[in-house]
């Protein structure tokens, strides 16, 4: 399998259509944005104010758990009214301006279907989830939070700073 690249990294999963006016069309939308740091262990999630401008870390899920049995995914869906979901996505550095993808990157995009499977049909964007745990890291240690605490709120913040990247490409 040949390697993604960056250029088609934000585009749409089959639920949305990709298309340069994606950012403009998503920064006129009226739901919220939910952001995931997917991973093996553990899924963080963070949230949009309705504004589009602020991300805020919402909560860590257990992805096994969650694998079977999705209703979390589903409350936090349509509670927060949901209308737009971005996956961060591990990538290499190279293949272009936002990197390259690899075996991890494509289990984390299989794992992320796998999570949302039967739940309402949304768009789906991947972004560069680069330096995300860095900065999850770092506003842990701002937060005075011991390690123990941080492991189970790392995720979900590290899913803010996804989330925080992206709204920056839709805002002006």
């Amino acid at each position: 399998m040949d390697s993604t690249t960056a250029d088609n990294i934000g585009a749409d999963t089959p639920c949305s259509s990709a298309s340069s006016s994606a950012p403009a069309r998503l920064a006129n939308s009226r739901g919220r944005i939910l952001a995931l740091d997917v991973g093996e262990v553990r899924t963080g999630i963070a949230l949009s104010d309705v504004a589009r401008k602020n991300a805020t870390p919402l909560q860590v899920l257990d992805t096994k758990q969650a694998l079977g049995n999705n209703s979390v995914l589903r409350h936090i869906i349509e509670d927060y009214e949901i209308d737009t979901i971005i996956v961060g996505l591990p990538l290499d550095e190279g293949g272009g301006e936002d990197g390259a993808e690899n075996q991890q990157s494509r289990r984390i995009r299989t794992l992320t279907q796998k999570l949302l499977a039967g739940l309402a049909p949304l768009p789906q964007h991947y972004v560069n989830e680069r330096l995300s745990s860095k900065i999850a890291q770092s506003r842990g240690r701002d937060l005075d939070l011991s390690v123990k605490d941080m492991r189970g709120k790392l995720d979900a913040h590290a899913a803010a700073a996804i989330l925080e990247g992206y709204l920056d490409t839709i805002s002006d």
